[in-house]
C-alpha cells in the first residue's frame, strides 16, 4: 500500500529513496507529499521497507532485546516478534492499526528492532 494514502502502491512509478531502500506511493501527489516531509509518513514507510523485505527484524522493537519467536503479532501483514509477553501485549492491547504500527515501526522502534537486509 501507499505510504501516504491507504491505496494500492504503484510497482515502479512513484518511488522514493528512503533509508537506503525504496518506498512506493500510489501517485505523483503522494510521492510529492512524502518527499516534502517523509517524517510524517515514517511509520508506514518503515513498515513497507519490512513488508518488501528490504529491511529485516533483528531485535525487539520495544526493548531492543533478543526476539522470542513465540511472542509474535501480525501488523498489517508483517509478522513482528517481541522479546517477551509484556512487549507483545502492548501491540495486542492496541485497538487501531495505526497504533499497532506505531509501536513496532515508529522511528525509535524501527531503529531498535530492524536493519537493512544483508547487514548484521
Amino acid at each position: 500500500k501507499c505510504v501516504v494514502n491507504p491505496k494500492a502502491a504503484a510497482k515502479e512509478a512513484n518511488v522514493a529513496e528512503y533509508k537506503g531502500g525504496k518506498v512506493y506511493t500510489c501517485c505523483g501527489g503522494c510521492l510529492a507529499k512524502f518527499k516534502k516531509d517523509s517524517s510524517k509518513f515514517a511509520t508506514f514507510a518503515n513498515h513497507q521497507l519490512v513488508a518488501t523485505k528490504q529491511f529485516k527484524q533483528t531485535k525487539c522493537p520495544i526493548s531492543g532485546g533478543k526476539i522470542n519467536a513465540e511472542k509474535t503479532a501480525e501488523i498489517a501483514g508483517v509478522k513482528v516478534a517481541f522479546c517477551c509477553g509484556n512487549c507483545l501485549s502492548k501491540v495486542t492491547k492496541a485497538e487501531k492499526l495505526e497504533d499497532k504500527a506505531k509501536i513496532a515501526f515508529a522511528e525509535a522502534a524501527f531503529k531498535k528492532g530492524f536493519a537493512k537486509a544483508g547487514t548484521k
